[in-house]
């Protein structure tokens, strides 16, 4: 498939702007208030500040819990024109014509 690969956009950043919600210690404090869920101040720092490697159903829960949002509203992605995100055919993957 050459060199191209699907980019994963990281967007709790806008996701928080577009609900005023300006820093780490305010989504801290909402994710207590709205969905029972703590973390370090240094955790929600981090998850704001970085595109992050892994996250964790529960984490990813209470933030869409604490800003009303979609998983689809936390993650963009920018794929290549010869990449495809549709199923490919059974047939096809077998190697069968």
């Amino acid at each position: 498939m050459g060199g191209h690969r699907v980019q994963i956009e990281w967007r709790l950043r806008k996701v928080m702007a577009s609900r005023n919600v300006w820093n780490a210690t305010e989504l801290r404090e909402l994710l207590v208030q709205r969905a029972g869920f703590e973390l370090s101040l240094q955790s929600v720092d981090v998850l704001i500040k970085k595109h992050p490697v892994q996250v964790k159903v529960a984490t990813l829960q209470a933030l869409c819990t604490t800003l009303r949002c979609t998983p689809n509203e936390l993650f963009g992605f920018d794929a290549p024109r010869d990449v495809s995100l549709v199923e490919p055919d059974s047939t096809e993957v077998r190697g069968e014509q």
